[in-house]
């Protein structure tokens, strides 16, 4: 939410001795690579946070309540209309923006971490089934 700030605690973090970053999920990838931008590039490995979104509810929570996440309009509609069709919709709709987040940072970081939300491995195991063959592409 405050970009000046973020890249002084970025800075601060590598000058204290900081041997690589990880973000908080990354739901806005071109904010992300403007951030990278703003530090002219990372000094060094920066991996980055994939949250694959299993309802509606979740998105909004990040949203609403976990400072520092934004979860953009544009994806709480997309996890609004697929919920409206079923809870299985949700979770693939999540899995999907959790792969195009992944193919839209991997240029730019040097690795993904990708959470289990709250504690449940399943969507974990279906973004690396849908990245699977994308790694080496």
């Amino acid at each position: 939410s405050d970009p000046d700030k973020e890249l002084a605690r970025f800075a601060w973090k590598v000058d204290a001795g900081a041997e690589f970053a990880v973000t908080q999920p990354v739901f806005e990838p071109e904010l992300l690579e403007a951030f990278l931008d703003g530090v002219g590039g990372p000094s060094i490995p920066l991996i980055a946070g994939i949250w694959p979104l299993t309802s509606l509810r979740s998105a909004e929570f990040l949203e609403n309540e976990v400072p520092g996440i934004h979860v953009p309009q544009s994806i709480i509609e997309r996890m609004r209309r697929a919920q409206d069709r079923s809870i299985d919709a949700a979770r693939a709709e999540g899995v999907a923006i959790a792969r195009e987040v992944f193919q839209a940072v991997r240029g730019f970081v040097q690795g993904v971490h990708i959470n289990a939300p709250f504690g449940r491995v399943e969507p974990v195991q279906a973004v690396l089934r849908e990245i699977s063959g994308q790694a080496s592409q």
